[in-house]
């Protein structure tokens, strides 16, 4: 394998795992708008207080918006897919056709 290609190939494999981490990380705090709209949205079943429930749906607003734009972002993971496609369809591996080498 020549430089060029090891050094291509290491490129790629930092972009893939630089990928790897902010997909991670959207889905994190995906995770945590979901679990948080949840629990708000009950506590605003359950509160009695008309001031409190105004501040409450408020919340659950922020909470549905924020998930809303965050489910446009994930591009990222289309990005993902692309890049382990590639990954895979660009392999010159003799053991992808059988070959023993």
């Amino acid at each position: 394998m020549s430089q060029l290609t090891a050094a291509a190939e290491t490129t790629e494999t930092s972009q893939l795992s630089k990928l790897c981490v902010a997909i991670r990380g959207k889905l994190q705090f995906m995770d945590y708008l979901v679990r948080a709209a949840v629990a708000d949205a009950q506590r605003y079943q359950d509160e009695t207080d008309p001031g409190t429930r105004i501040f409450i749906r408020q919340l659950v607003e922020m909470h549905a918006a924020n998930l809303r734009l965050e489910s446009q972002n994930m591009r990222l993971v289309g990005e993902l897919s692309s890049a382990l496609e590639s990954l895979v369809d660009g392999a010159a591996d003799p053991r992808d056709r059988g070959d023993l080498a």
